[in-house]
C-alpha cells in the first residue's frame, strides 16, 4: 500500500510538470472541456459599449474590473467639462449682450471670437481693410452685427469667460477621445482573452485633472502575483 506521503509527492511532482496551472485555475474538468466556447465578437461588443464588461464575460474579472472603474471616471470628468461648457458659454453670451450691446442670435464661433479680439465692429473693419483689402471679410453695417464694449475691463473680463468655455470643451473632446480609446483598448484585450485564456496581466485606463485645466492620461499594467 502506498504511504500518503508518496501519494502528496507525486501529485505536487504533476502539479509543477503543469507549471502551476491548477493553482492559477488555468486547468479544466472535463465537463468543463465540452461546454461551448463563450462567443468573441459578442465579448467585443460588450467591451465597445462598457469596457472591461467583456472581460468578465469571458471570466476574467481581474481583467476587466479596472477598465471598468476607469470607463466611470473618464465618463466623470466628461460630464464635468461639458457642465463647465454649457456655463461658461452661457455666461459670456450674457455678459456680451450686457456689455457689449451684442445680438447674440443666429451668430457663429467666428464672430464671438472676433468680439474678443477687437473692441468693436468698426475698429474690426478698418483693420481688415488695412491689412488684407478682403471686402468680403468685412462685417454688415448693420444693428444685429454691431458690437461695441464699454470699457477695455469688459473686454477682458468677455474673453476670459470665452477662453474657459473653449478651455472645457476642449477638455470635454479629450475626455471622450480617452473614453473611445479605452473601448479599443478593452476589445484588443478580449481578443488576447479569447485566444490565449486568462490573462496574468491586468490593463487599466484613467483620465485625470492636471496644472493648467489640462487632461493626463494614464496606461496602467500590472502583473498578478
Amino acid at each position: 500500500m502506498k504511504s500518503p506521503f508518496f501519494i502528496i509527492l507525486i501529485f505536487w511532482a504533476f502539479a509543477l510538470a503543469q507549471n502551476g496551472k491548477i493553482f492559477r485555475g488555468d486547468t479544466f474538468t472535463e465537463e468543463d472541456e465540452t461546454r461551448p466556447q463563450k462567443n468573441k465578437w459578442v465579448a467585443v461588443g460588450l467591451s465597445l459599449l462598457l469596457p472591461g464588461s467583456g472581460e468578465m464575460y469571458l471570466g476574467a474579472s481581474k481583467s476587466g474590473l479596472p477598465l471598468m472603474i476607469a470607463d466611470g471616471g473618464i465618463w466623470t470628468f466628461a460630464a464635468g467639462f461639458g457642465v463647465w461648457g454649457a456655463w461658461s458659454e452661457s455666461e459670456y453670451k450674457s455678459f456680451a449682450e450686457k456689455y457689449g450691446d451684442v445680438n447674440v442670435n443666429g451668430k457663429d464661433e467666428e464672430f464671438f471670437k472676433l468680439i474678443a479680439l477687437y473692441d468693436s465692429r468698426d475698429t474690426y473693419n478698418y483693420y481688415l481693410l488695412l491689412t488684407e483689402r478682403r471686402r468680403s471679410l468685412l462685417i454688415p453695417e448693420t444693428p444685429e452685427w454691431n458690437w461695441h464694449w464699454r470699457s477695455e475691463e469688459d473686454q477682458v473680463k468677455y474673453y476670459d469667460l470665452w477662453t474657459s468655455s473653449g478651455r472645457a470643451w476642449r477638455n470635454f473632446r479629450i475626455v471622450i477621445g480617452v473614453a473611445a480609446v479605452n473601448r479599443i483598448i478593452s476589445a484588443l484585450n478580449v481578443l488576447r482573452i479569447h485566444r490565449r485564456g486568462v490573462p496574468e496581466w491586468d490593463v487599466s485606463l484613467k483620465a485625470y485633472p492636471v496644472e493648467g485645466e489640462r487632461i493626463g492620461v494614464s496606461l496602467t499594467i500590472g502583473k498578478q502575483f
